[in-house]
């Protein structure tokens, strides 16, 4: 039997989910929380196997109790739960350990299967938080520029390498001057990439384009 324990600070979607482990033949639950102080106490108590736990809660937040459940009870599985996915919360909550990051808005099997996963030592994501995790991967690999480029392309817009370099200083905001000296070109060849940059993307102007491109990279 997996026993659970459950802490979200909302009490309507705690006894939902509690109805829906009871279904199951080989989940219990063995206790609720509503903060993270709370879940500490009654792990202390009686140790669960997977910690289902709320991202945000009032006075001890789930990354901060993640923290010390993995610092005390390191075989204990913690599947962190949220309405929205935030990036930096999901890298946060994975850096410190979490087993798994999931929607709340997932379907009942779904949650059922994450749990079976996590107690086998899995780790369990929803789609989008599995999305985030593996663009951060990519970017890891990729130096700026290369980033910049393959975000264009999502965009279906290709540039050549040429354009590419001159299309980042442009972005960084530098003049066709500096541009031209930087690439070893002359003003003028600059200024012709640069028209056909703005043919691209179909923009007039400068300012709007270094938007359009920051906008990009962010």
């Amino acid at each position: 039997m997996i026993k659970v324990l459950f802490v979200d600070d909302q009490r309507l979607f705690r006894e939902g989910v509690g109805a829906l482990i009871a279904k199951t033949d080989d989940i219990c639950v063995i206790g609720t929380a509503d903060n993270g102080e709370a879940a500490i106490q009654q792990i202390a108590e009686k140790p669960p196997n997977v910690v289902l736990m709320d991202i945000h809660m009032p006075n001890l937040d789930g990354i901060k109790t993640t923290v010390y459940i993995k610092e005390h009870y390191p075989d204990i599985k913690v599947i962190m739960l949220t309405s929205d996915v935030e990036e930096d919360l999901v890298i946060r909550a994975i850096s410190v350990g979490a087993d798994g990051f999931l929607l709340k808005s997932l379907y009942a099997d779904d949650l059922i299967r994450s749990i079976h996963d996590a107690f086998r030592g899995q780790i369990v994501l929803s789609g989008e938080v599995a999305r985030i995790l593996a663009n951060k991967i990519r970017e890891l690999t990729l130096d700026k520029k290369q980033i910049f480029a393959k975000r264009l392309e999502n965009r279906g817009l290709h540039f050549s390498n040429r354009e590419l370099d001159i299309a980042y200083l442009l972005m960084g905001g530098h003049t066709n001057k500096h541009i031209a000296q930087k690439l070893f070109l002359a003003e003028g060849t600059v200024k012709n990439y640069i028209s056909e940059i703005y043919n691209k993307l179909n923009i007039r102007n400068r300012a709007e384009i270094i938007a359009f491109l920051r906008k990009i990279m962010r």
